[in-house]
């Protein structure tokens, strides 16, 4: 579906007897258009260059296309007369939201346990895609080093111990697509991301394999 959602102010060049469509209106318009699409709450950042258009063409208008928009990060606006489409052009853009976002307040060493006393608390924009990177990192421990005013991230941080030695845990083994799940006991402790080692149950064999965040432990990685 498309839609003449905002005018474009049109002004005549004699010298080449052409529309012109000033790039300063073309991003209010984009800009516009986007609002009414997100909402006011949300940041647009546009990725695309905007320049001034001409049309030979009097009795143009722009028309965005809705349907285009609806699945990809751009805007796509045509330039028509007569229900001819003479020109068209996409600008992409990225779409931010404010959250609160948790910073280092000095130097963190790796594998620290991170408390409420290392970090301060600051309001930013976020890529709608990257929002559930960004932690409340407290009772986490740190994967690096992590320097003063850095952000605490999913990256950056991993939950705190996630097996403990002795406890019975859940072994995952996969072959091509067969995969198969059988329980172990964990010789050491072990966070999400750290590799340790387990020992079946009902065999001596002892087995060496990464713990994902459920506490799960998955061979040959």
């Amino acid at each position: 579906m498309k839609s003449i959602l905002v005018i474009l102010i049109i002004s005549m060049s004699m010298q080449i007897n052409a529309a012109t469509f000033s790039a300063d209106r073309i991003e209010e318009a984009c800009r516009t258009f986007l609002i009414q699409k997100y909402g006011n709450d949300y940041q647009i950042d546009f990725l695309s260059k905007f320049t001034d258009i001409n049309i030979g063409d009097d009795e143009v208008k722009a028309v965005f296309d809705e349907q285009y928009t609806a699945y990809n990060n751009g805007v796509k606006l045509e330039f028509v007369s007569n229900d001819k489409v003479l020109k068209s052009q996409t600008f992409h853009y990225i779409v931010k939201k404010e959250i609160n976002v948790f910073k280092s307040k000095s130097f963190i060493p790796d594998n620290t346990t991170i408390t409420s006393g290392m970090l301060v608390k600051s309001s930013e924009f976020v890529e709608l895609e990257k929002l559930e990177d960004y932690i409340n990192p407290v009772g986490r421990v740190s994967t690096k080093s992590i320097y003063q005013g850095e952000s605490f991230t999913s990256f950056n941080t991993l939950p705190d111990v996630t097996v403990k030695r002795g406890e019975e845990i859940v072994v995952i083994a996969t072959n091509g697509a067969v995969t198969i799940r059988g329980l172990g006991t964990a010789l050491q402790d072990g966070r999400a991301g750290e590799s340790i080692k387990v020992k079946r149950d009902n065999s001596k064999k002892i087995l060496t394999g990464k713990l994902n965040e459920l506490g799960e432990l998955i061979l040959g990685e």
